[in-house]
């Protein structure tokens, strides 16, 4: 198993730079790093506050999935609401593409659709089913 951040997460907005606030859509407060931040990589830049999370700290461990701190600290990782940023992205991109999809088929053929000539094809009418509007 791996350890799995808050940033990685979809219901995360990090406004640290903003607001200097972490923020979760399910009300848990996210985790991102302690004050005694080492990063893992030096070539980082430490004040940027995206690069500022207890996985990309010096001092973590994971360990057969188990969050370990060499400070002694509880190392901050994802609840159990975790929902994949990535898996959030590609419904999106998969949304997207069957829009442009119809659209441009629409654009196509509209004219043979107003006039009567040719009804809207089944796979055009269960794409616009599955799209979320």
């Amino acid at each position: 198993m791996v350890v799995r951040s808050c940033r990685d997460c979809a219901n995360f907005e990090d406004r640290r730079d903003i607001d200097g606030v972490a923020i979760c859509a399910l009300h848990n407060g996210p985790y991102v790093c302690c004050e005694e931040f080492e990063p893992r990589d030096k070539s980082k830049n430490t004040h940027n506050v995206y690069n500022r999370f207890c996985v990309e700290c010096a001092n973590f461990e994971d360990i057969n999935g188990i969050p370990i701190c060499a400070k002694i600290h509880t190392p901050g990782v994802a609840c159990d609401g975790f929902k994949s940023r990535l898996e959030k992205a590609n419904e999106m991109q998969q949304n997207n593409r069957m829009k442009a999809t119809l659209l441009e088929y629409a654009a196509t053929h509209l004219g043979e659709w107003l006039l009567g000539i040719q009804p809207m094809p089944a796979f055009a009418t269960e794409i616009a089913r599955k799209i979320r509007w």
